[in-house]
Formats: structure tokens, sequence, C-alpha cells
């Protein structure tokens, strides 16, 4: 890339005029963290929040407060409510007849999978959607991006997923691994936060206080991350995934075990191959965290309550690294906000990218016309 496309991509987030989005399931825990991400966002202007016909025409706040009031009752005092931003003022809860109708060319979707039918009229009438959805997670016409590894796909088509909160943490610490000493078996297993589930609640006799084993439920979240991390980053090697959810509101806890195709030269050339890791560092983006991947090295960590919100919870926190096993080459642990970078920041990043994209594309020609013109007249 040459040294005036790097100085676009860092400038971005300066142009003058933002662009107006909307986010569609603006009601559930996902959009509302969206929401409030896209408060003073430098791009992007938050214009329309859309909900479900039955809260279209509600005042957001209304609803936002009355889902966060109902999980703290639901759970306990340990729940902790995500406040209403007043910088929404009076925003109120519209129909997706409503967005349809607007000149909004750039939605934000954390719509349930039932409600794909939403996604779909978005689709027809030509707007570019950014969706945490599981809808079409899988179709081969649709890019599935963590940007950091695979954000040369966000131009490939108007619909782009990001992965499930899980996956995209394991993306950002398998693809150095993989890059480097080549993955031959990978086994990963899982304590999920209760937030994972958005404002579905369990039974509080099966998660407070208890671990819920997910093998066999109706969350198919062990297909899920099978299923994406060979959609990202290919067949090349097997993957194990075994899920649990547990009694924490917010970050999952993942273990990790690999074995390599090349041998593994102990924790410090591990720790210094996830610290260098950084794709997106010319990109001077907003939601863009300094680090992807934070190293801890202090016994006991990483843990969701301290490590899930490093660089405003966009980064995954490693720690528990070894290379001392006897079945195993390398394990170790990270912990990954579920809410930002595994869901509405994962959201956010992948349009902040593809905007930069655009803007430095247009930039380019403009610089290429610029220089031919120089030469003919030279």
């Amino acid at each position: 890339m040459s040294n005036d496309l790097n100085d676009l991509y860092a400038a971005n987030s300066n142009q003058a005029e933002r662009q107006k989005v909307a986010i569609v399931g603006a009601t559930g825990m996902v959009g509302r963290r969206l929401a409030a991400l896209l408060i003073d966002h430098p791009t992007f202007e938050l214009a329309m929040v859309v909900g479900s016909d039955g809260r279209a025409g509600r005042a957001y706040r209304d609803v936002w407060e009355a889902k966060e009031r109902a999980l703290r009752e639901h759970y306990g005092n340990f729940w902790r409510e995500y406040s209403w931003p007043d910088a929404l003022r009076d925003m109120p809860v519209c129909a997706l007849e409503d967005l349809l109708k607007s000149d909004i060319s750039v939605v934000f979707s954390s719509i349930p999978e039932r409600a794909g039918d939403s996604e779909e009229a978005l689709l027809r009438d030509g707007r570019k959607v950014f969706s945490n959805s599981p809808y079409r997670r899988f179709d081969s016409d649709v890019a599935l991006v963590v940007p950091e590894v695979n954000g040369t796909e966000l131009g490939a088509t108007l619909l782009t997923k990001n992965p499930n909160c899980v996956t995209s943490g394991l993306i950002l610490v398998l693809a150095p691994l993989h890059s480097r000493y080549g993955l031959r078996e990978v086994v990963v297993t899982t304590y999920q936060s209760l937030s994972g589930r958005g404002d579905a609640k369990y039974a509080t006799d099966l998660v407070v206080g208890n671990i819920l084993p997910l093998h066999g439920s109706c969350e198919l979240t062990e297909t899920l991350i099978w299923k994406e991390v060979k959609k990202v980053l290919g067949d090349a090697f097997p993957v194990s995934v075994t899920c649990n959810r547990t009694c924490v509101q917010e970050g999952h806890y993942v273990e990790v075990r690999v074995k390599t195709n090349r041998p593994v030269d102990g924790v410090d050339e591990v720790a210094s191959l996830f610290r260098a890791f950084n794709p997106l560092a010319s990109f001077k983006l907003p939601t863009n965290p300094v680090s992807p991947i934070v190293v801890l090295r202090e016994k006991g960590r990483p843990r969701p309550m301290q490590d899930a919100n490093h660089h405003c919870g966009m980064a995954v926190a490693v720690g528990n690294i070894s290379t001392d096993d006897e079945v195993f080459d390398l394990r170790l642990a990270y912990v990954v906000n579920n809410l930002q970078r595994g869901a509405a920041g994962g959201v956010l990043l992948n349009a902040e990218v593809w905007n930069a994209q655009n803007v430095a594309r247009t930039q380019e020609g403009r610089i290429t016309v610029t220089v031919a013109t120089s030469k003919m007249e030279s």
C-alpha cells in the first residue's frame, strides 16, 4: 500500500460528513449496545432504530429500561443494568417499513434468525447490511468477516456477517498460530456468560451458582463455532468444541489446546507472536483496538470480570499460555467481550473498515487520475 493511501486510511475518521445508519433489532441486547457505541461516532450517525411490530411506536428509552430491569429482577442483584444513554434523547422505535421508505443506505442488524426476512427486504432494496444475526451466516455468497483476518471480503456482497461471540475471539487467536506453526488439531472448551443469550433468560437454578453444559441444546453453539472456524480459516485442521454456560454477566472464558505442524519454541515466542499481530494497525478507526490481542502473564488470568474490557472490550485477553503438556503442543485461555468484540463492536468495526476501504479506493482513483493528467501535460 502506498504512503498516500496509508495517510488516507489514517485520516478517514476525520471525514466531514457522517453516514446515516439504522439499527434493525435495536431493542435487543446487542442492538442496545450498538446504539450506545454509535453515540458521537465520527463516521456513522444513528438516524433510526427499528424494532418488531409490537414495539414500533414506543419510546426507545421505555423499551430499553424495561428489558434491563427484567434481567436484573430475574437474575438478582449480581446483574448490572446497562443504563440508558441520555444522548439518545427521545428516539422512537420505528417499523421496518419506515426504514424502507427512508434514504438510509447502511444498516446494522442484530435480529434473531427467525426474523431473517427483514434482512432480505433490505437487501432487495439495495441497502448495505452489516449483521450479527446467524441468519444466512453460512451461505456461500455471504461474507463472514473478522477484519484482522479476512477483511478483504468486506466489499464482496451487500450482506456482511460477523461470527458468533466465541468465534470472534477464537479466530484472532488461531490466525497467527496457524500462520506461524500450522495447526494440526484444535480443542476448544468455553465457559460463556449469560449475556451471550441476549434478553432470553435461563431458569436461575440452571445457571446461578452453576454451570450449564450446552451440548445437545437448542442453542447449537458448538456447531456454530465449528462451522464458523471452517468458513473463515478453511478446513486445514480438525476442531473439537465443547460449550458451557456459566454465571457471569459479560465476557466469555475460553480454553484452547492445539497440536502444531511446526515446533513451538516456548511461551515467550507465543506471547511475542500475539503482541505483534495487528493487521489493522494503519487503520485509525474509532472501534479498532490499539492491539487486538492483550497478553497477560500474571497467574490466574484472564478472568471475565477483570479482562473483558481491554481496549473498550475490542481486544481479546490471552493468558495461561503453556507449552508444557504431554498431549498438546500449546494450551492457553482467552477472554472475549461477547457484547463488544463478539457482537456490537464486531459489526461496527466491519463497517468502519469497509468505509475506510471505500474512501481509500475513491481517493486512489483521484490520485491515479491526477498522476495520469500530470504526465499528459508534461
